[in-house]
Formats: C-alpha cells, sequence, structure tokens
C-alpha cells in the first residue's frame, strides 16, 4: 500500500525484456527452451521475464490468420456520426458477424472497423455498407478492400541499451526511408484470388491460435473431442503447410509509462517505388503494430503506437516527405484504447466448408439498433 506523500514507482522496461519480446516473435512463444539458450539465460528466468512483462506491460501472445487462404477478403470501414450518436455507430459496426476488429476514435464523432468479408460476397458487404449510409445519425461511411494486415512485432531497433530508454532518431529514418530497397511481405501483395483451402478442423486450431499462440495441441483436441494425432495433422499439414496461418503477434505496451497514444494513419503515394521504400521502412519499427496496403491504389494504412510527446516529431517528418513530393497526403486519427474491441475469425458461420454470410440478417441487426436509440430519444 502507498502511505501518503509516497509515490508509485514506475515499472521500467528493460534491456533483456525487450530481447524477450523480439525472441519471442523470432522464435515463436512455443520454443522457450530455444530462446532461452538464444538469450544465454535460465530458462525460469526467461518464465519470469515473461510473467513480468505479462503483469506490467500487458504482454499478450496472439495468433495472426492469413485470412486469403480461407477465403476471407479484408476491408476497412471508417463511418462518422453526428454528434450524440457516437456509441450508435459503434453498435451498428458491429452487427455483421465478420468484424475483426472495431474502435471508437478520440476528438471526433468517428469508429474504425476492419472486417474479413467471404471471397464471393463483396456486394452483399457493400449493400451493408450502403445501409449504413443511409441512416440519419450517420454523417459519412467509406471504406476500401485492402490486402492482409501485416504485423510488426517490438523490436530493439530504437531501444538504447546503455541508458535502457526508447529513442527516436526521426532524421535518420527520413534517410533511410529514400534508399530503403527490399521487397514487400507477402501479406502486403495484392493476392491474385482468395481460395478456401481450410476445413473445420482448420479453422477451429486458427480460431485458438488466435486466442492464445501458445495453446498446446493437447488442449486444442480436448475442446474438439478429438485425437492429438489428428489435431496435430491438420496443424501441420493444412495450418502451416497450406499457409493459413500468418505467425505470432507479440503484444505489449513497451511504451508504458511515456502517454502512448494508438493512431490509425492512411498514406497515400503518387507511385508504388515510394509505396514501398516506405513500407519496407516501417517493417522493423517499435512504433509501428499493423499496416496493410488498399487494394489497387498506392495507399498504406499504418496502426501507429507512439508516445504522445513524440507525435509531433513524427508529423513534422511526414510534413517534409510530403514538401518534398515523396509522400502525396496523409491523415488520421487517434483511437480510443477504452473502446477498443478485437474478435477471432467467425468460426461459427463456416459450415459444409464454406463461410454461410446473411447479409438481412446483418441489416435487420442495425435497424435493431436505430429502434433501441428512438426509445432512448
Amino acid at each position: 500500500m502507498v502511505k501518503p506523500g509516497e509515490t508509485v514507482r514506475q515499472k521500467k522496461l528493460r534491456s533483456i525484456d525487450v530481447k524477450v519480446l523480439e525472441g519471442l516473435a523470432l522464435c515463436g512463444p512455443r520454443n522457450k527452451t530455444r530462446l532461452a539458450a538464444q538469450l544465454n539465460i535460465p530458462r525460469e528466468t526467461l518464465r519470469h521475464r515473461i510473467s513480468y512483462l505479462r503483469s506490467h506491460f500487458s504482454l499478450y501472445l496472439q495468433g495472426n490468420v492469413y485470412h486469403t487462404n480461407i477465403g476471407l477478403r479484408k476491408a476497412m470501414v471508417f463511418a462518422e456520426s453526428k454528434s450524440g450518436y457516437e456509441d450508435f455507430v459503434y453498435r451498428c459496426l458491429k452487427c455483421n458477424d465478420y468484424w475483426l476488429y472495431v474502435s471508437r476514435c478520440i476528438g471526433a464523432p468517428k469508429c474504425v472497423a476492419i472486417y474479413g468479408i467471404p471471397a464471393g460476397k463483396e456486394r452483399q458487404f457493400e449493400s451493408f455498407i450502403d445501409g449504413l449510409r443511409e441512416l440519419g445519425q450517420v454523417s459519412a461511411v467509406s471504406f476500401f478492400w485492402s490486402t492482409c494486415i501485416h504485423n510488426v512485432n517490438t523490436t530493439s531497433t530504437w531501444f538504447d541499451e546503455a541508458s535502457e530508454n526508447w529513442v527516436f532518431p526521426w532524421d535518420s529514418w527520413v534517410e533511410e526511408i529514400q534508399t530503403c530497397n527490399g521487397d514487400l511481405p507477402y501479406t502486403l501483395k495484392e493476392p491474385d484470388s482468395y481460395v478456401q483451402k481450410a476445413d473445420w478442423i482448420d479453422i477451429m486450431i486458427l480460431k485458438e491460435l488466435e486466442v492464445d499462440c501458445t495453446v498446446q495441441l493437447q488442449e486444442i483436441a480436448k475442446k474438439l473431442n478429438m485425437s492429438k494425432q489428428r489435431v496435430k495433422y491438420h496443424f501441420e499439414s493444412h495450418v502451416i503447410e497450406k499457409q493459413m496461418f500468418e505467425g505470432h503477434q507479440i503484444l505489449a505496451d513497451h511504451y508504458r509509462g511515456l502517454s502512448p497514444d494508438t493512431y490509425f494513419f492512411i498514406f497515400s503515394f503518387k507511385n508504388f517505388e515510394n509505396f514501398s521504400k516506405f513500407g519496407c521502412s516501417l517493417l522493423n519499427k517499435p512504433f509501428v503494430r499493423v499496416m496493410g496496403k488498399v487494394y489497387k491504389m498506392n495507399q498504406l494504412f499504418v496502426q501507429i503506437y507512439l508516445p504522445r510527446e513524440q507525435l509531433r516529431n513524427f508529423i513534422e517528418v511526414l510534413a517534409k516527405l510530403v514538401r518534398t513530393e515523396f509522400l502525396e497526403t496523409y491523415e488520421y486519427m487517434i483511437e480510443d484504447s477504452t473502446q477498443t474491441q478485437r474478435q477471432t475469425i467467425s468460426y461459427e458461420y463456416f459450415k459444409d466448408n464454406e463461410w454461410q454470410y446473411d447479409s438481412e440478417k446483418y441489416l435487420g441487426r442495425v435497424q435493431s439498433v436505430v429502434n433501441g436509440f428512438a426509445l432512448l430519444s
């Protein structure tokens, strides 16, 4: 208990913790023995550091699905409500069962949502968006199709081991962007098709990995009431071999103590070369969480996690890139972390190896939200 006059000492992220976060992504959360050996620390020490990160830095070990290979297309939606109806729009966006992520924004009556829509049901989803646009409580709705979302895990790139503090060398990043050469990851490339490669067991495995990517196959087998050998076969020969699993998301509040915020940015470029250089420069940056390419456009949307005092410096870098015509435009919004939700793939609607999409049901739910708000007026 803190006594009057005493201050609570802020828990500090140490060099070993940053290396653990980085190593969990590179080695995988299941390979703790390998990671401990790589870090040259006892396995028990590694276990203690992971427990410390969970307790004080909100560490989550989640799995990312490569939605393209299970027949789902990503859609990003931005919806703006009339004043007083912010929660209304937030609820409406969740009326469609295929939402993956929904967040309200600070300082503007806006919400952002990400969906994984069954391929072939694009027009039905567009009807859902049209239905939102027609609501009197909604002032604007825009959306675009995107590639799969590429996850960027925490790295030690901008961490100073000597002082054990994060550093922000913005000028060197500007130079890096101009000369950055490399190939974008497959997750940021527009696929030729969206082929549904999964069966029911595969989908259930993926759902469990999304919740916790350290889950043991034996636990999944118990939940599915089947043998471990059968689950292991599907995991290795389907989920991994057919590239349904994108990788691990090692999510932690590594800027805790620096008053961080989360932002959604959209960057537009005049050509693909600049788009690619900018995107490649972000692949190892600790202020990036996820990013995706807008379909058929040289546009990149990025979820940025950054200390509040560094936002101005980041914006100044972007302004410089605009003035030099490397970057065409950018826009951003601040997420409200108190009203942000994420859910797994909608496994409940995967039947007979196909995704079931009920457009009328989703529009009916929207009408129920409308009726509910009318009663409150």
